[in-house]
């Protein structure tokens, strides 16, 4: 089992600093019963880490898996780190539906890695349009590595091209723990983070890729559930990244997400934030 985040000695060219917690603290911006949840969600990760792990087969897999994070609160929510600098992709509608809930919503959010690693992150960047969000890592609960040492996350890359009909995929995500398909009130048996595969479906016909506020315009058929939103799509063959799922369409049943060009289009518009992560840019074309 690997972690997600090694720690290595500061140098003159760190990024932004990321501040270490002391395990246990009482975190900030969180209610007691928000703690609480946290709490218990990252207790029943890392007791069930290394069998999490062990359902994850092959390097890029196993990668993906300690790149992929959870939201701690309530709603569910999944997210992707793309840069080792902390640099984490989800859903817009993750941190508010439209612009009126985004200006009110807790921009600082907790998340956790399968191993129950907990970190905080703040949404730098929020596109209704596109159903995207930049997060950026402020802090990590940890007692590894020494004073002043930079943590640096596992990331997944974003693929060099698009990917075609039928390619399998895999998706990692936080299934919701209300059960939506019962009449009664019930809670799920899934595990906090599953893994599904599927294949790529195409694109909507028509649409614009970069318009994914009603419906993400790429097509999958992989295993989701609510809570998957913000979760990554990746190639099986290589695990780089192809999508994002956002959504899924009760009609057809298909699951659908944000599709790469859109992401690809969404980083470049932010070259001034990651202007200290150039690898979160590299081989990335208009």
């Amino acid at each position: 089992m690997t972690s997600p985040v090694s720690f290595a000695p500061a140098s003159s060219s760190s990024p932004e600093a990321i501040r270490v917690v002391v395990p246990g603290s009482k975190f900030s911006g969180l209610s007691r019963a928000e703690l609480t949840l946290l709490r218990r969600k990252q207790s029943k990760l890392a007791k069930n880490a290394s069998s999490t792990f062990s359902l994850f087969t092959g390097k890029h897999i196993r990668n993906a898996l300690n790149a992929t994070l959870i939201f701690a609160q309530y709603e569910a929510g999944s997210a992707v780190c793309i840069d080792p600098a902390g640099w984490i992709l989800t859903c817009a509608h993750c941190f508010g539906d439209d612009e009126e809930e985004y200006k009110t919503a807790e921009k600082r959010r907790w998340l956790l890695f399968y191993t129950g690693l907990a970190v905080q992150v703040e949404c730098r960047q929020w596109d209704p349009v596109r159903d995207l969000a930049l997060l950026k890592i402020l802090a990590i609960e940890s007692d590894a590595g020494k004073w002043g040492d930079i943590p640096t996350f596992s990331f997944v890359p974003l693929s060099p091209c698009a990917p075609t009909y039928r390619d399998a995929v895999v998706c990692i995500g936080q299934p919701g723990r209300d059960d939506l398909e019962s009449t009664s009130s019930r809670r799920t048996k899934y595990n906090l983070v599953e893994l599904s595969e599927g294949t790529f479906r195409g694109m909507i016909p028509g649409a614009d890729p970069h318009e994914n506020f009603e419906i993400g315009t790429m097509k999958h058929d992989a295993w989701t559930y609510w809570g998957h939103s913000g979760a990554p799509l990746l190639l099986e063959e290589d695990g780089t990244l192809i999508g994002i799922h956002s959504s899924w369409d009760d009609q057809t049943t298909m699951r659908h997400g944000i599709p790469l060009i859109a992401i690809k289009h969404f980083m470049l518009q932010q070259e001034q934030t990651v202007a200290a992560v150039p690898s979160t840019l590299t081989g990335l074309e208009s």
